[in-house]
């Protein structure tokens, strides 16, 4: 590789030029960048911004258009996972430039590689090349539907003295996270332990289309979200009495690593004890309950799972 050129002069002003906004997926989170699409370049370049790097095989000197050496090349990043106007996905490395007054650059290669549709005037993405429709946006979510918050579930069957707590049976909370909060779900792994890549399981035709559908819809929830974690879980899924499929995600091997939170349980003989002589009980069904308890913020990358 000879000299990287960049279109930077000394009197470079990133507010004056369209800008798009892309999102890192990273193992330990995610970070929201402003973006610089610079069809003068002639590599992808990145502000050293704390993701992991490899060293370049040799150092290059990257210049402006007008000669002066804006710094020397001599790292690339890791491959991460990029997500780009909402919903165009890649992975990709980036060169570690210390100059640029933008934290991403996106040079000419990138823009022959996917060809965007750019509104010069508003600086916003419009579409893409036809390859990006059968790789990059395949794995895109279905855009957010709009939810009525106060969309529930027909209540006409519950007593009125209950209906203030109507929101219960809301479909909306159902289908959507928690915040964070301090009980939130902990993945404490051994010393010297990290979470393995499981095995791909085969999948039948019919199991094919419930993953699919499993996985869309859950993007659109945001319980799940595109990842590039090292570790990975198996996904398969198992017939229920009814005949319909229930996915399944093997944690058997992370379950093996994470420090187990042990605490006392109370007897069952003492809890019946306590019932004794009651004669009103209730009985609560809590939809989709796993969802119910946030992983802890930082944890999530050890429970990405792959899909075939």
């Amino acid at each position: 590789m000879g000299n990287i050129l960049v279109s930077q002069t000394p009197g470079f002003v990133p507010a004056q030029r369209p800008l798009s906004h892309a999102r890192l997926l990273l193992p330990d989170g995610s970070q929201a960048l402003a973006v610089f699409i610079d069809s003068g370049s002639d590599e992808k370049l990145m502000l050293q911004l704390g993701i992991d790097r490899v060293l370049w095989s040799r150092p290059v000197p990257a210049n402006a258009l007008d000669g002066h050496l804006l710094g020397t090349v001599t790292h690339q990043t890791v491959p991460v996972h990029m997500l780009l106007s909402g919903n165009h996905h890649e992975t990709i490395q980036f060169h570690v430039l210390r100059s640029p007054h933008i934290p991403l650059i996106l040079g000419y290669p990138w823009l022959r590689r996917h060809n965007p549709n750019i509104d010069w005037e508003t600086g916003a993405i419009l579409g893409w090349s036809p390859s990006c429709h059968l790789i990059c946006l395949k794995q895109a979510a279905a855009p957010q539907r709009s939810v009525n918050p106060s969309q529930v579930a027909d209540v006409t069957g519950v007593p009125p003295e209950y209906l203030d707590f109507k929101e219960v049976f809301s479909k909306s909370r159902t289908t959507s996270l928690p915040p964070h909060r301090p009980y939130d779900c902990a993945i404490n792994l051994h010393p010297g332990t990290s979470p393995p890549r499981g095995r791909l399981y085969s999948l039948s035709a019919p199991e094919r289309v419930s993953m699919e559908t499993y996985i869309n819809d859950s993007l659109v929830a945001g319980i799940i979200r595109p990842s590039s974690s090292p570790a990975g879980a198996g996904f398969f899924f198992v017939e229920k009495k009814d005949k319909t499929l229930r996915p399944c995600i093997d944690f058997r091997d992370l379950n093996d690593i994470t420090i187990n939170n042990r605490y006392p349980l109370p007897l069952m003989s003492s809890a019946f004890e306590l019932l004794q002589g009651a004669t009103i009980f209730t009985k609560l069904e809590l939809h989709n309950a796993y969802h119910l308890v946030c992983i802890r913020e930082g944890d999530e990358w050890k429970t990405a799972f792959n899909t075939t």
